[in-house]
């Protein structure tokens, strides 16, 4: 009987018991904290003028384009979160890779931007800006892939990390979709001129991602 009791408790079932416990753990302190990191990181609310600028040429598209870029970059962040450095690893890039190659591509979107450039006259349809940049690198960029991947492990757990992604992707969406009420604020000239400020914003972004990914690349070699 004694044996029997044992067997059912063996090291091997102990430490399954273990990993699955770690998986569901959930802390009420943890959660918000790592809510407010991630919310920190993603800037939903510096995303609302970069958002108006890169929709300008589909005002009737822009509740569509954003719920493609929230499913977008949620799903990126799940992915992420759960399988996170087994894709580093599969692939052979580091996080730096990934910051720097997302700020080069970034500031290209930038000076088209500051030249006037119009993405509808080059053919791009608001499912492509939905992918890029608004779901990534804008909203599930660099820092937001490395918040996700720490989430998930102790002293969190992938449960809390998945709750912490859903929560920040619904108050994205809401902060987002009020961003109509700006443009009619602002009027035609306000967004024009935020237009180009922001493509400002958006082109500094896209320099200091590189710049990070370049220096901790540097510093890792020393």
């Amino acid at each position: 009987m004694s044996t029997a009791y044992l067997s059912v408790w063996s090291p091997a079932r102990l430490e399954h018991l273990s990993l699955l416990s770690s998986f569901f753990a959930f802390d009420p302190a943890l959660f918000a904290g790592a809510f407010a990191l991630l919310f920190a990181v993603t800037d939903a609310v510096g995303t609302v003028p970069i958002f108006l600028t890169l929709t300008a040429g589909f005002p009737d598209a822009r509740r569509k384009t954003l719920e493609h870029a929230i499913v977008i970059s949620t799903a990126v962040l799940v992915v992420f979160s759960l399988f996170g450095w087994l894709i580093f690893d599969i692939f052979g890039i580091t996080l730096d890779d990934f910051r720097i190659a997302g700020g080069i591509i970034l500031f290209v979107v930038a000076v088209d931007q500051l030249t006037g450039g119009d993405v509808k006259s080059k053919g791009l349809q608001p499912s492509d800006i939905a992918a890029f940049p608004l779901a990534t690198p804008l909203l599930a960029g660099p820092g937001a892939i490395s918040t996700v991947i720490i989430i998930s492990g102790p002293p969190y757990s992938p449960l809390l990390a998945l709750i912490v992604i859903v929560c920040n992707a619904v108050l994205a969406y809401g902060i987002l979709a009020s961003s109509d009420g700006v443009r009619k604020f602002l009027g035609a000239n306000g967004t024009t001129a935020l237009s180009r400020i922001t493509a400002l914003l958006i082109a500094a972004l896209a320099v200091s991602f590189v710049v990070s990914g370049i220096t901790n690349i540097v510093a890792s070699l020393r």
